[in-house]
């Protein structure tokens, strides 16, 4: 049976909220058909033919950026650690002030995908090289938000999809990390209830996205973006009214030790999976800083604007707007302990067993007693945790919505699809654009039609997200996926950075320092046993004698990465005198309204005057004198980034 106990429900969902639903996806498939009539060339699909101003590029910065997984892992990241969890999406917070700097660069480099940046910097291996470390980037992205997502989803249904999964017994093949062999296994497993909804989304976000291209996806995003708003705000009220008001938050901090610490002690950092100390936090912002401009989506964020100033303000604004939806999603994840672990907590007074066993496995958790349990017992006790962590928004919102109103689950669930499918679109687009321009049209099939290289980019986009789909299949947990997120762009990220502003870093720096970073992270990530075991590096960087602790798996692969790359620069030959000159000539070229190339990584005929260097005695330093507008804006983001972290900490001291 698929019918709730309800007669006007289905599938947990009350009449109403399938309306809310049916008139979203209306509107968006709508949007997605609609589109198609403006692609007529690979601009159109892969950059929306440059034609948006501040306010559409502010919200696909926003929308791109913004996804499911990431409210729910600050959530989830609350519920482990209090407010530190913030720090699981403000890891990214000081970064922003540089996309002030970086985004006219971007947009400067007047390039279709960041493989033209590696194609015109470097030269063509190196561009492919960025094209299978992008679309790898693409797939991890898609999957860490569609597997939030899912988890979120089958939250709001109440566990129905999880029953109907039971029901179906439906076999997939999966694939698990063996850490014995330390490969990964291709196994089968039942099909499970969050991945119906995971399926659901997919299919939606598949269709206007292959249609429309990223014009679609900035214009939905816009759309998107407003309903990621509310989402992120919708609950909160409602979750506070429950616990009784703001001030319950510190009359129940001791649920938890150090719940209302924006900084995790060493002493309470030593009892957690996810120690979130100041030099964790520091290396975190390091390789997302190094991570985020070689994202293969923000070359769009960047260059589909009308100019240089339309990226900058839309990337950087898009992003301070995403900060202040954490401070939202984490001020719900401290109600939600409150609520859930205080005296009157729903599952406490639940008349089902299995709920009051979750509530004292999660009160066990959070004390002292915890530590006198038996490795077999705290892993379970682990894993009940993990697992209410990550369904926590879902169940809230599944439990205090309906009361409120009928249709709220229906706008939330509106909401939160509209989170993933604009991140989830925009990398679909983005990754297939790197296929088909750098791999596919240059290295395999040449001197075909747009037409066919359109098509090409389609299918593309289907086989990246189909590899996604697949590869969620190995997160364990919200928190996971998010890691996963952090590090793996970083490598590669470093090349971009230092080869714009640094003339001796060559195409082998590029190679040696990404594949030193990569084979680092593979050493220290999923063989440190073998360092473990040899005495070489003190205990206290490893968790257990078989895994080492994140904040130094971050800090072994980025230093060793760097400085083999720096390193190789001094001693082997300069790249071409000509090649450098292009490309600095286009770092310091303004871009003009209206511009029209013939090629990617080309000036237009009668281009702006170049700009001034900061070092113009300097042969090797490359940095653009910054103009008033560069300082004022960068200064003002810094303020901004100050005023989020001031508010943040008031509000805990206020609650």
């Amino acid at each position: 049976m698929l019918f709730a106990a309800e007669s006007n429900s289905w599938l947990g969902l009350h009449t109403a909220d399938w309306i809310v639903l049916g008139l979203y996806f209306v509107v968006i498939l709508a949007i997605g058909l609609w589109s198609v009539k403006k692609v007529k060339d690979m601009a159109d699909f892969f950059m929306g033919g440059r034609r948006f101003g501040t306010v559409f590029m502010m919200f696909f910065a926003f929308g791109s950026g913004t996804s499911s997984e990431q409210a729910i892992s600050v959530v989830a990241g609350t519920w482990r650690a209090g407010l530190a969890g913030i720090w699981w999406q403000f890891l990214w917070l000081w970064a922003t002030p540089f996309y002030w700097i970086v985004a006219p660069i971007m947009r400067r480099m007047r390039a279709l995908t960041t493989a033209d940046f590696f194609e015109t910097r470097f030269n063509g291996p190196t561009a492919v090289l960025y094209s299978f470390y992008g679309i790898a980037i693409s797939i991890t992205f898609i999957a860490g938000g569609l597997f939030g997502t899912g988890k979120m989803v089958d939250a709001l249904t109440g566990n129905e999809l999880d029953r109907i999964a039971v029901e179906a017994n439906f076999m997939v093949p999966a694939a698990e990390w063996n850490a014995e062999t330390k490969s990964f296994q291709i196994t089968e497993r039942r099909l499970q209830g969050y991945e119906y909804a995971i399926l659901a989304v997919t299919v939606m976000f598949v269709i206007y996205g292959m249609a429309g291209g990223l014009g679609a996806a900035i214009i939905t995003d816009f759309i998107q973006g407003i309903l990621t708003i509310i989402f992120s705000f919708l609950l909160l009220p409602f979750v506070f009214y429950e616990i009784g008001g703001f001030g319950e938050l510190n009359q129940n901090a001791d649920l938890k030790k150090g719940m209302l610490d924006l900084t995790v002690s060493p002493e309470l950092a030593a009892t957690m999976g996810e120690p979130i100390t100041p030099f964790y936090v520091f290396m975190l912002s390091v390789t997302a800083l190094a991570g985020i401009v070689i994202q293969p989506h923000i070359m769009g964020v960047c260059g589909a604007g009308k100019t240089e100033y339309e990226g900058r303000f839309g990337f950087t604004v898009g992003n301070f707007l995403k900060r202040f939806c954490t401070v939202a999603w984490t001020f719900t994840g401290l109600a939600c302990i409150v609520w859930y672990m205080g005296d009157s907590s729903p599952l406490k007074d639940s008349p089902d067993p299995a709920d009051q066993a979750v509530y004292q496995s999660l009160v066990m958790r959070a004390s002292p007693e915890y530590n006198a349990l038996s490795p077999e017992e705290k892993e379970k006790v682990d894993s009940a945790d993990r697992d209410f962590a990550d369904k926590l928004f879902g169940m809230a919102a599944h439990d205090i919505l309906p009361r409120i109103a009928p249709g709220l689950i229906g706008l939330l669930l509106a909401s939160l699809l509209a989170a993933v499918m604009s991140t989830s679109d925009a990398q679909m687009i983005i990754s297939s654009g790197l296929f088909t321009e750098n791999i596919y049209r240059k290295c395999m099939v040449k001197n075909k039609s747009q037409r066919h290289y359109l098509w090409v980019g389609r299918i593309a986009g289907l086989v990246i997200v189909i590899l996604a789909l697949i590869l969620q299949t190995t997160f364990t947990d919200i928190i996971h996926a998010l890691k996963i997120i952090v590090k793996t762009p970083a490598c590669i990220g470093i090349s971009l950075w230092i080869g714009i502003v640094w003339r001796r870093w060559n195409v082998i720096s590029v190679w040696v320092s990404t594949l030193t970073g990569i084979l680092v992270w593979i050493g220290v990530a999923f063989h440190a046993d073998v360092l473990y075991n040899s005495g070489i590096l003190p205990e206290d960087m490893f968790k257990s004698p078989t895994e080492m602790r994140d904040v130094w798996q971050m800090f072994f692969f980025m230093s060793l990465a760097i400085l083999s790359g720096v390193l190789v620069s001094f001693i082997t030959p300069r790249q071409p005198q000509e090649k450098l000159d292009h490309f600095y000539k286009l770092m310091h070229t303004p871009v003009k309204l209206d511009e029209q190339i013939d090629a990617p990584c080309t000036l237009p005929a009668e281009p702006e005057p170049m700009g001034q260097k900061m070092f113009p005695n300097s042969k090797d330093i490359e940095i653009p004198k910054p103009t008033f507008q560069d300082l004022g804006g960068f200064i003002l983001a810094w303020c901004g980034v100050a005023a989020i972290i001031f508010l943040t900490n008031l509000l805990s001291k206020l609650a």
